[in-house]
Parts: C-alpha cells; sequence; structure tokens
C-alpha cells in the first residue's frame, strides 16, 4: 500500500532541495559560467536532489499550511542557496582586480575583451588571471569542496528551516574586503617591477632632458609588465591554494552565522 503521507512529505522536502541547489548554482563559482546553460543547471539541480534527498528524514518535516508559507519557504532557499554561492565566488574576483590594476600599468587599460563567462567588458589580463585560477580550482576539486559546503549548510539550516543574523551581513562585507586586499596582493610582483622602472626613467628623464620619456617608457613597461607576470605565474598556484582556504574559512564562518 502507498504511504500518500509520506510521498507528500519527500515531494516537499525534493522541492526545498531543488530550490537551495537551484539558487546555489546560479552564483557558484565554475556553475555561474554563461556557457552552461540554465537547462542544464536545472538538470543537475534536479538531479543532485534526488541524490541528496534518501540522506533527510522526509517525516520530520512539517508540511506547508498555504500556498503563501510555500512560496516564502522556497524563496527563502533559493535566498540561500544564492548567498553560498555568491560568497565563494566573490573571492575569485580578486584575480580580475589584480589584472585591472596589471593592465592600467602596463598600457593595458583601454583594452577590454567580452568574457563569455559574464557577458560584460573585462580586463585583459583579469580574464586571463580568472581563467588560470579557475582550471587550478577545478584541478584541486575545487567543485567537490563547494558540494560539501552545500551539505553543511543542511545540517547547519536543514531543508524549510529558517536562517538570517545581523552579523552575516558584516562577514559578507568583510569578505569584499578580503577580495580587494587579495587583488593588490596577486599584482604586487607586476607592480614592484614597474615601480623600480618609473625611478630608472625619473633618473635617465633628469640626466638627459632630451630623451622622449613617454616614448621609450611605455613600451618598456609593457614588456616588463609582461615579463614578471610571466615569471611569477608558477607563485599563483600557490596563492591560489591560500584563497581557497579563506574560502572554505568563510564558508564555515557563514554557516555559524546562518542561524537566526
Amino acid at each position: 500500500m502507498i504511504d500518500l503521507g509520506y510521498w507528500s512529505s519527500a515531494y516537499w522536502v525534493f522541492l526545498l532541495l531543488v530550490a537551495r541547489l537551484g539558487g546555489f548554482l546560479i552564483t557558484a563559482p565554475f556553475f555561474a559560467n554563461r556557457n552552461i546553460h540554465p537547462s542544464l543547471r536545472a538538470f543537475l539541480s534536479l538531479l543532485l536532489g534526488l541524490l541528496f534527498l534518501p540522506l533527510f528524514p522526509v517525516t520530520d518535516v512539517m508540511l506547508p499550511a498555504n500556498v503563501w508559507s510555500f512560496t516564502f519557504t522556497l524563496l527563502r532557499e533559493v535566498g540561500l542557496g544564492l548567498v553560498l554561492g555568491y560568497v565563494a565566488s566573490i573571492i575569485f574576483a580578486a584575480f580580475q582586480v589584480a589584472g585591472q590594476i596589471i593592465d592600467m600599468q602596463v598600457g593595458f587599460g583601454m583594452i577590454n575583451v567580452i568574457d563569455p563567462q559574464s557577458g560584460n567588458q573585462i580586463p585583459l589580463i583579469g580574464n586571463f588571471l580568472y581563467l588560470i585560477a579557475m582550471l587550478v580550482f577545478l584541478a584541486y576539486d575545487g567543485h567537490h569542496f563547494l558540494f560539501h559546503a552545500l551539505w553543511s549548510s543542511w545540517r547547519v539550516v536543514p531543508p524549510g528551516g529558517t536562517w538570517g543574523s545581523p552579523d552575516l551581513l558584516w562577514e559578507v562585507a568583510r569578505v569584499v574586503a578580503v577580495m580587494f586586499v587579495a587583488g593588490i596582493e596577486i599584482a604586487t610582483p607586476v607592480l614592484g617591477a614597474l615601480f623600480l622602472a618609473d625611478l630608472a626613467l625619473a633618473v635617465l628623464a633628469r640626466t638627459m632632458p632630451q630623451l622622449n620619456v613617454f616614448v621609450v617608457g611605455l613600451p618598456m613597461k609593457s614588456l616588463l609588465g609582461l615579463f614578471t607576470l610571466a615569471i611569477s605565474l608558477p607563485a599563483y598556484g600557490v596563492f591560489l591554494r591560500i584563497v581557497l582556504t579563506e574560502v572554505q574559512r568563510t564558508l564555515d564562518i557563514i554557516l555559524t552565522l546562518m542561524p537566526p
């Protein structure tokens, strides 16, 4: 005999799982790529929802009293997924910030390319550093880490549970500040080399007034910046592991602040 009470509760839990998964896949790193079709994200949300469903005691979940409670709870789950994915992805914007700083210094500031992932114009070197960061992220199984964080969120805030804390907004603001600081740290090797080049050009301008420093300095700074970027690329892999550790620590703090 079919237990209608059990299957109605299981259906409700399944919708809650899919709602949080859908919000998470919209903003999470790599999965937010515009090259991934929305129908593929929807299919992945449904598939993962089916895989996670047996792990939850569906009999302990209270069914919604009316359609308004049903809609509000689903929107709350989508919002939680959006927050988790956004916090994980904002750290990667540090590489785009670093690339924009480097572009302005080496003379590529007026060169922007269309990013197929976001549909916006982004700096040339910023896009290059972001793609390297994403490749290293996938090479270290970062997508598995994201799903583990999502599973941890279900343990902290069960499906249909309430979340939200005043300290949560301050933690998100701290993540944004960390993103800018990390962008400056990534660009530091190139900025240091270009600073020494500016000092050398200043000395040449004082000792040789007839030398056109602008004509000589612009191509020299471009070549020096690209050369410094090339020899410092191996260090970005180490730095990215530090960034991933920061992402993990931030998500752990976010999860502890989730309960109201």
